[in-house]
C-alpha cells in the first residue's frame, strides 16, 4: 500500500485539532446542503490520489469503496465480507481495491476519526487503523470529542505510530481539505449511503452477505 505523504502546517496541539475538527465539520454540512440540491453522477477519476491502494495496480478490475468511519454497516463490512472480498481477489491479483474515507455527516464522531485514518494512512497504517478503530468502535462512537480524540490517539500507540507527527497531522488543515474533496467526490458520483463501493464503476450499496457480494465482482472477471 503505498504511503501518501501529508503536509504539516505547524498547527499543533489540541487547538489546531478542534479548529481542524471543526472546519471539517462545516465544510461537511455545506457539502451536504449543496447535495441536497442537486446530486449529479460524476466520475470517480481521482480515487488513486485520495484514496489508499491496496492490489496488483494492472488488476482488471478497480474497485472503488466509500467507507464511513462511524457507521455500523461499514464496520460489518470491514470485518468479514469486505476482508473476505480482499482475500480471495486482491490477494489474488485480479482486484486493485481503493478505500476513500467518507464523512457522511449522519453518525457522531466520523470527522474526528476520519482525520485520524488518513493520518495513520500517511505512516502507512490506514488499513491497520481501520481494523483498530472498527473493532472497537463502541469505545468512541458516542463519546465527546475529546474523548473520541484520545482514542484515536491511543489507536496510534497500539499501532506504534509516530505519535507527535500524527497529533501534527490530525491539526494540519490541509487533512480536512482532503476529506472534503472525498466528500465531493462521493457525492458527485451518487453515494447516498455507506458502505458503497464501485466495481469498475458499477455501484453496489450495503454489507452484502460473501455469495452476493462476490457475484458483482466474478461477474466483470475476463474468461
Amino acid at each position: 500500500m503505498p504511503v501518501r505523504s501529508v503536509r504539516r502546517s505547524g498547527a499543533d496541539g489540541p487547538i489546531g485539532l478542534r479548529s481542524s475538527l471543526a472546519a471539517l465539520t462545516l465544510l461537511c454540512a455545506l457539502a451536504t446542503s449543496a447535495s441536497a440540491q442537486s446530486a449529479p453522477a460524476g466520475s470517480l477519476s481521482g480515487a488513486d490520489s485520495l484514496g489508499w491502494t491496496r492490489g496488483d495496480p494492472n488488476a482488471p478490475i478497480t474497485v472503488v469503496e466509500f467507507t464511513d468511519m462511524s457507521c455500523p454497516y461499514c464496520a460489518d463490512f470491514h470485518q468479514g465480507t469486505r476482508r473476505a472480498l480482499i482475500d480471495e481477489f486482491v490477494e489474488g491479483g485480479q482486484v486493485r481495491w481503493i478505500t476513500l474515507t467518507y464523512v457522511s455527516g449522519i453518525y457522531p464522531n466520523s470527522d474526528a476519526l476520519t482525520l485520524a485514518a488518513e493520518c495513520a494512512g500517511s505512516q502507512g497504517h490506514y488499513e491497520n487503523f481501520l481494523t483498530v478503530a472498527y473493532a472497537e468502535r463502541e469505545r468512541w462512537l458516542t463519546a465527546t470529542d475529546a474523548a473520541a480524540m484520545a482514542e484515536a490517539r491511543r489507536f496510534a500507540e497500539t499501532l506504534e505510530l509516530d505519535v507527535d507527527a500524527f497529533e501534527s497531522c490530525r491539526a494540519d488543515p490541509l487533512v480536512a481539505e482532503r476529506a472534503l474533496a472525498v466528500m465531493n467526490m462521493a457525492r458527485a458520483s451518487g453515494v447516498r449511503g455507506t458502505p458503497t463501493w464501485f466495481v469498475d464503476g458499477f455501484p453496489v450499496m450495503g454489507a452484502l452477505p460473501l455469495g452476493y457480494a462476490r457475484s458483482f465482482i466474478t461477474s466483470q472477471l475476463p474468461g
